[in-house]
């Protein structure tokens, strides 16, 4: 007797016997057990008591929620409106009149109007004479001493909410309106003419710093300073359905509504929570906080849990999901339809327990008595198939390439709510962070690229414990065969050959271009050359010797005729003319064919152009040469000679220089000439737009020499131009 934990024994052909606190209760078959004949018991590590009979298995779990419903003595199971007054008395409204909630014990106040018939209570308020105000289908009554009297003004007006203010005034809300009482009487109404967002006032609220607010099924509207402002979904609100207010410590308004889940409202603006959110339900008819900074919440659905810690990190965006707890048949609700709609929709006793209004009687819980289950699920692997077929999993999966829609099962074991179970997936080798299934036990891949992969499923209880290392799938993806290595090798290597082939035909075609314009230019200037030697040959055999022959005569003459004044002076001019057309012919004929190289070598050559040219201008020219006789072909020195002749000619021509200098080094391989000055210079840089026609052809005599060509020059600083030619 001493002891105060629960013990569970069983005793033959009675079922099993609880003794608790110095009471003994027997458990059997009017409590659901299979049989009065008990084998064995077993408490399992999540608290669930297991008892084996002669007919089955049976499991025993603690049921924190107590339900009140025509059994224990209340008038009717279709409640709405429940209220605690100040002396204790709990009164829960139902569809068939008010019973009272005293010492365990109810009494029944069989409502009736004038024709005798039931009321449905549908609004429940004490007034501070204590006084009942209660709302019913169709009317307004006033409970006082006993008896019941019609509030006028209320005929076929169905009220949903009554409450007061600060200022001592009585609000009532109706399906037609908003009422203001004072010293029992209406002293004022407002509708949507007033500035309401609709006339349906299902609920009224004053929050701390004294503003009232009102729920409608048209928005929420604030009554501050006589004025109306609505708030809808326009503002931000969650649904235009509004049931129920609860305000916190810290003044935040958490905004119930029938259908579109949770409102936050603070420092003027909404944030809203649904089940995309991880709420169990959209409806939330309901709220009460308790000690833990948990909401509890009433719905169609159930009772469920969700800590206030988590809604604010959701809102701020620290979590992706909520974790929600239902409540409901297995905790000892007898209906998990919950009423909402009509105020007040619940009740936090003076004890602290909950009282929840249901489709089935009253559920009413201590949030003390409910403990977390720390104890996560364990996660399997069920089933795995491919098209629907069951395949063998064990050891992993091989999908071939054209293996399609895999399907995996998993659950989460565990006997607390198991239905509540939640699941995330993540294939590791393709997806980087976790995927949110909520309840959901198998998952579709109708592709997977070729590859190996780990499916990996993790599960959390009801309490939203998580096994973080869940189970896990080794999958493995066969490649189509143009995904294999050596079919990439192979296209890599074929393109490598067309790359290569296609290169190497570029290539020999811009080298085949190249060498027929190098021909071509050889020829061409072969031909110039060739041309002027002939040129040059005729001028100085032919022309030249006549030229001579006329000289000759003319001296002849003149000794015949020597006393023959006029004639003599005739014939000195012959004589003139005939030595400077000769002269000239002479000088033509060197400018269009170097006929010295033959006698006198490149190097003197070069070295007596240099000279003359220095005698008839006014520029120093020196030079430095190597020897260089013999080293190039002969179509090759012509080539070099007019290289330098060029570049002496546009000093002459072009550089206002005073001086100038030639030098050509001999190296190992091939030779250098720099030929510089001091003159003017230029400032752009040498292009094929810019060249005149003896620059190109310098350049092009270079380029058939396979040598490299450079001029260097800048403004006032002269030029100079660098040949280097290989042999």
């Amino acid at each position: 007797l001493q002891l105060r934990q629960s013990r569970l024994v069983d005793a033959e052909g009675v079922g099993v016997v609880r003794f608790k606190d110095g009471v003994f209760t027997t458990l059997g078959k009017q409590n659901g057990l299979s049989s009065n004949f008990v084998a064995n018991l077993f408490k399992d590590r999540e608290g669930t008591i297991w008892v084996t009979t002669d007919k089955g298995l049976n499991s025993l779990q603690k049921q924190f929620v107590k339900s009140y419903s025509t059994d224990e003595g209340l008038v009717n199971n279709e409640v709405y409106p429940i209220l605690q007054t100040k002396n204790g008395d709990i009164y829960i409204g139902t569809t068939q009149g008010l019973s009272k909630f005293r010492s365990g014990k109810f009494a029944n106040l069989p409502l009736k109007n004038e024709k005798g018939d039931k009321l449905s209570v549908t609004s429940l308020y004490e007034d501070n004479r204590g006084r009942m105000w209660i709302g019913v289908v169709g009317d307004l009554y006033i409970l006082e001493n006993g008896k019941l009297k019609s509030v006028s003004g209320f005929n076929k007006i169905t009220v949903w909410a009554i409450n007061n203010d600060r200022e001592g005034n009585i609000w009532v809300g109706s399906e037609k309106g908003l009422f203001k009482f004072r010293d029992d009487e209406i002293i004022a109404k407002y509708t949507t003419a007033n500035g309401l967002p609709s006339d349906d006032v299902k609920m009224i609220y004053e929050d701390l710093s004294g503003a009232i607010w009102f729920g409608t099924y048209g928005g929420l509207a604030r009554l501050d300073n006589g004025e109306f402002k609505t708030f809808t979904t326009v503002e931000g609100l969650t649904s235009n359905s509004v049931r129920t207010i609860y305000e916190d410590s810290e003044r935040t308004l958490w905004i119930g509504t029938y259908d579109g889940g949770l409102s936050r409202f603070r420092h003027g603006k909404f944030f809203n929570f649904t089940m995309d959110s991880g709420l169990f339900s959209n409806g939330v008819f309901q709220i009460f906080e308790d000690n833990n900074r948990n909401f509890w919440i009433s719905s169609n659905k159930g009772i469920y849990r969700v800590n206030k810690k988590e809604l604010e990190d959701f809102a701020d965006g620290k979590i992706a999901k909520i974790n929600s707890i239902a409540y409901g048949k297995q905790d000892g609700m007898l209906n998990t339809e919950c009423n909402g709609g009509r105020q007040p929709a619940g009740l936090k006793s003076a004890e602290g327990k909950f009282w929840f209004p249901t489709q089935g009687g009253v559920a009413v819980l201590n949030p003390n008595d409910v403990s977390l289950n720390a104890n996560p699920p364990s996660v399997q692997i069920e089933n795995v198939l491919i098209e629907r077929e069951k395949i063998a999993f064990l050891d992993g999966i091989t999908l071939r390439a054209n293996d399609t829609n895999l399907e995996i099962r998993y659950t989460g074991i565990t006997f607390i709510k198991p239905e509540q179970v939640k699941f995330r997936y993540r294939i590791e080798g393709l997806d980087e962070n976790w995927t949110d299934v909520a309840t959901l036990r198998d998952v579709y891949f109708p592709f997977l690229p070729a590859g190996e992969y780990t499916f990996r499923v993790i599960a959390a209880n009801s309490d939203g414990v998580w096994n973080e290392q869940g189970a896990t799938l080794a999958i493995k993806v066969l490649p189509q065969f143009w995904q294999t290595w050596w079919f990439l090798f192979l296209t890599i290597f074929l393109v490598c050959c067309i790359a290569y082939f296609a290169y190497r035909r570029r290539i020999g075609a811009l080298q085949k271009a190249n060498f027929a314009k190098e021909i071509f230019a050889r020829q061409l200037i072969d031909s110039q050359e060739n041309e002027r030697r002939r040129i040059a040959s005729e001028l100085h055999d032919s022309l030249g010797q006549s030229l001579i022959l006329i000289k000759n005569w003319a001296l002849l003459g003149l000794r015949a005729e020597q006393k023959q004044t006029s004639a003599k002076t005739n014939l000195d001019e012959i004589s003139e003319t005939a030595s400077d057309a000769i002269k000239e012919v002479r000088e033509i004929a060197y400018n269009l064919g170097p006929f010295q190289l033959e006698r006198l070598g490149l190097r003197n050559t070069i070295i007596e152009m240099i000279q003359k040219v220095g005698d008839s201008s006014t520029i120093k020219f020196t030079s430095e040469i190597d020897e260089i006789d013999g080293i190039f072909a002969k179509d090759a020195e012509v080539n070099i000679f007019r290289i330098v002749q060029e570049a002496i000619n546009n000093i002459v021509k072009h550089s206002e220089a005073n001086a100038a200098k030639l030098r050509i080094e001999k190296g190992i391989s091939q030779i250098i000439l720099i030929i510089s000055d001091n003159g003017k210079g230029f400032v752009s840089e040498i292009s094929d737009k810019n060249r005149g026609f003896g620059m190109l052809g310098m350049t092009e005599r270079v380029n058939l020499l396979k040598g490299e060509f450079s001029v260097k020059s800048e403004a006032g600083s002269g030029t100079i131009v660098r040949v280097i030619l290989p042999f």
